[in-house]
């Protein structure tokens, strides 16, 4: 068996397009701007192993819940593509809600993993779920894990969900250095680029769910289908 790399790459750009850690940026510190320092970095570490395991439960389980519905591939692709577009344009479109006041906090706590758990409950909903994983992230990993053609390529595609939310927690827990460096307008453009990549994937999952809908009718070099 042989690893399909070209599926796993795009499976992980996309997936970390779709998670938009450097857009969530904002929102984080929403959540956490009152904390101190230490906190909301055992925060970000906490929040890291939330997203994989959430995550991961749904690539594994994603098309048995699937076929228990009677719902079929190619209109998942089509429908989880269009969603997938609506939030694509929403971060093309978006505009910051976070207000940089308060990013100097620097309160010592006596143990700040304790504190960082007690908050993190708070925040599963709504940072975690839905603006991380949510439907959009869902149906993403769901229609990757039908494309992959055996199980080493399984393994290799949940091993690059794992480093994706590792990227994410390294991206979080810098996340106050971050928003000081890039401000405003660096945020906005990063989130925005990545918006313009989740159309382009959006567009490319409505293209191979009308192709197995209505084979020999798209040209075959514009399908990705395993």
């Amino acid at each position: 068996m042989s690893v399909d790399f070209s599926l796993v790459f795009s499976f992980f750009i996309a997936v970390l397009a779709i998670l938009n850690p450097i857009g969530n940026v904002p929102i984080f510190l929403e959540h956490v701007n009152d904390d101190p320092n230490e906190v909301q970095k055992n925060i970000a570490k906490l929040m890291g192993v939330a997203l994989f395991v959430i995550s991961a439960f749904f690539y594994i389980v994603g098309q048995p819940f699937l076929k228990a519905f009677g719902i079929t591939i190619p209109a998942f692709r089509i429908a989880g593509g269009i969603l997938i577009m609506m939030i694509g344009i929403r971060m093309l479109n978006g505009k910051p809600k976070f207000d940089d006041t308060g990013l100097e906090k620097t309160v010592v706590v006596a143990n700040p993993f304790q504190e960082a758990t007690k908050k993190i409950s708070s925040i599963i909903v709504p940072v975690v779920t839905p603006i991380f994983v949510g439907p959009g992230s869902i149906a993403t990993v769901i229609l990757f894990s039908q494309k992959a053609p055996n199980l080493i390529t399984h393994i290799f595609m949940i091993f690059a969900l794992a480093c994706i939310c590792a990227l994410i927690a390294a991206v979080l827990y810098m996340s106050r250095w971050i928003a000081k460096i890039l401000g405003r307008n660096g945020m906005q453009i990063v989130s925005r680029t990545m918006g313009l990549l989740l159309c382009a994937i959006a567009v490319q999952f409505v293209i191979d769910g009308i192709s197995q809908l209505l084979p020999n009718v798209i040209n075959p070099m514009f399908i990705h289908i395993k």
